[in-house]
């Protein structure tokens, strides 16, 4: 994944010349997502603006052809439009989902080779907010946060099974949100759980915003799933685990947790690793030590649960791929906890979070 980064707000463009598009979503699915091409919006100065009359609070860019080379959005805010931030490209079909919060409105300009191609994407307007409430699974809460447990979800059909099931991890994770609890519909569950043995892990972030409450977390985590399941095509969400910043563990991929699962988080290493996102962008803002402890639990159970020692050093094999630096069948010699940049085309999970690395070791030991 390319990094997201936040840059400061500029000049405004006055009420005479915005350009907007006031678009109803083409159905209203159960989510309530809309989708806008934004070709059929008008352009002006290179970027393109979208409202709706209904509010949503996660923005995603699509595309069929040749991906831009920076994407970038703002949503409208109380005060006005807020700051550029560049979305992050997570493969040859989409950014990663941005958390905008609350809005009716967004703006967006995308280029290629220094070209104006905004109008060849589409974007996603996701309502996670819609969903169930989610029921905390016993999460341990830091210091001042409540895990109070919510009305119970409606039941939702189970997740698809391998054929090929690894066999169960012996001990239980770490206190966490489970899928069912934090609303994940599996009817958009579409990917068969792919069997592997887990021998390292690899820590993102999701490049969206640092300004989000803890309230909305679980809101987050069910705008990712839907939007890598259903708008990128992946059938699933990518991680096998997130964590927010006043550290509760949310369950990822079905099955990831107490099997060795195939995720889709970092090209080239998908197999044999187990990934996990902070949710946030830590280029420039440092993780929460929370954050950092929790991914460190969920990782140090993990790679226990596997035979994996986390202080280990591991060999693996690249698969290639589109963002991966490494080409197919290079042995590639990695800490049993690496980063996503240390493998693929990114500066994922973020320069603050990557000179931390040692502080997710130190708590996958314990």
């Amino acid at each position: 994944m390319r990094l997201g980064l936040s840059f400061p707000c500029v000049l405004l463009l006055t009420a005479a010349l915005a350009t907007s598009v006031r678009a109803e979503p083409p159905e209203a699915p159960a989510g309530g997502t809309a989708v806008v091409p934004l070709g059929e919006t008008p352009s002006r100065g290179g970027q393109r603006e979208v409202r709706l009359d209904q509010p949503f609070s996660m923005v995603g860019l699509t595309w069929s052809g040749e991906a831009p080379d920076r994407v970038e959005l703002r949503p409208l805010t109380e005060g006005g439009w807020g700051a550029w931030t560049e979305a992050e490209l997570t493969s040859a079909r989409g950014s990663e989902p941005v958390w905008t919060g609350r809005t009716t409105g967004v703006q967006v300009r995308a280029t290629r080779g220094g070209d104006d191609v905004t109008g060849e994407l589409r974007l996603v307007a996701l309502r996670p907010s819609l969903g169930r409430t989610p029921v905390a699974a016993a999460p341990k809460a830091p210091a001042g946060r409540s895990a109070e447990p919510s009305a119970a979800p409606s039941p939702v059909p189970e997740a698809p099974s391998s054929t090929t099931a690894t066999p169960r991890h012996a001990s239980a994770p770490p206190p966490l949100v489970r899928r069912a609890d934090w609303g994940a519909d599996e009817r958009n569950m579409k990917w068969t759980p792919q069997p592997t043995e887990t021998r390292a892990a690899t820590v993102h972030h999701t490049a969206g915003t640092n300004d989000y409450g803890c309230a909305d977390s679980a809101a987050i985590v069910r705008g990712i799933f839907e939007y890598h399941a259903v708008h990128l095509g992946w059938g699933d969400i990518g991680y096998h685990a997130l964590v927010d910043k006043c550290g509760t563990i949310f369950e990822g991929r079905a099955q990831g947790l107490e099997r060795d699962v195939i995720g889709g988080h970092a090209m080239g290493f998908n197999p044999n690793t187990f990934g996990v996102a902070m949710l946030g962008n830590f280029q420039d803002v440092v993780p929460t030590s929370d954050a950092l402890t929790a991914a460190g639990a969920i990782i140090g159970w993990k790679l226990r649960e596997s035979g994996v020692a986390p202080d280990s050093a591991v060999e693996l094999v690249s698969t290639g791929g589109e963002g991966s630096l490494h080409p197919p069948g290079a042995a590639v010699r990695l800490p049993a906890i690496f980063a996503h940049r240390d493998v693929g085309q990114t500066l994922c999970p973020g320069q603050l979070a990557y000179d931390r690395l040692d502080e997710i070791r130190s708590a996958a030991l314990n």
